[in-house]
């Protein structure tokens, strides 16, 4: 199982490093961005208080002003979990379907270690390098927009952020995982996949412009962790709970699946 977690870590470390690249682009883009609009944020917000929630809600603009430090980390975290989420959903994907897409299903799943095994090492694989890439995102988040930003007061607040993003690709990631499990190819589990963490986020959209924070939150992973409620209530307990039980199940049914499912090259 080692032998197989190591290989898969190479096989992967090349993707890993594209969507870091995207991290350290997006965030020194916004670190460039907020030096030179730094003096004018306050025109920014009377200008963004005209806006439409809607338009607020898209650019991660709504429930703080963007003025103030915390308002201006809001609006990038969204633009970063874009990335977090899109990819945690595309490993989910990735992590097995892609022996059948590369013909490599029956040389793999005849090696003298059970299934199940060489899909618990590539999910093992597969968390490693979403926090590797989590990590990556909260160092660069912290240099390229806290400090900017020129408030370190909101670090604690970032460091816990970070983590319940951490938690959120998980459960995305075990969506992609387990929806692979079920569909024929890796076509189409990457569609469904794509598609299922954009409905994640409309329904996000819907509740937030509905302003509902009940219990219907559930429905959408995207909205568990997000700034507003971490500043004021840390990571909520719940969610924590309920991430960790979304991905030990969905991980252990797709395992399950993949068991008994009939690999072959497409």
């Amino acid at each position: 199982m080692k032998t197989i977690y190591l290989k898969e870590l190479k096989m992967t470390r090349k993707l890993l490093m594209i969507w870091i690249v995207l991290i350290v682009m997006l965030t020194g883009f916004a670190a460039i961005e907020f030096v030179v609009l730094k003096d004018a944020m306050g025109e920014i917000a009377k200008m963004a208080e005209g806006f439409p929630k809607i338009i607020l809600i898209l650019f991660g603009l709504n429930g703080i002003r963007i003025e103030t430090p915390l308002g201006a980390y809001q609006c990038m975290v969204y633009w970063t979990n874009l990335l977090a989420f899109f990819y945690a959903g595309f490993t989910g994907v990735f992590a097995v379907s892609r022996e059948e897409k590369s013909g490599t299903s029956e040389f793999l799943f005849t090696k003298p270690y059970k299934r199940s095994a060489i899909i618990w090492a590539k999910i093992g694989a597969a968390v490693t390098n979403l926090g590797v890439f989590s990590l990556n995102m909260g160092i660069m988040s912290y240099l390229c927009i806290i400090l900017p930003l020129g408030d370190t007061s909101i670090a604690g607040i970032h460091i816990i952020t970070t983590a319940g993003i951490f938690l959120t690709q998980l459960v995305l990631f075990t969506t992609g995982l387990f929806i692979s499990s079920l569909t024929p190819d890796y076509k189409t589990a990457s569609l469904f996949t794509m598609l299922t963490v954009a409905v994640f986020y409309l329904v996000h959209f819907a509740l937030d412009y509905a302003g509902i924070t009940n219990f219907l939150n559930v429905l959408t992973p995207v909205g568990y962790f997000n700034v507003v409620s971490i500043s004021v209530n840390g990571l909520d307990p719940f969610y924590v709970l309920l991430s960790l039980g979304i991905i030990l199940t969905g991980c252990s049914q797709a395992a399950g699946l993949y068991e008994k499912r009939d690999l072959r090259p497409l």
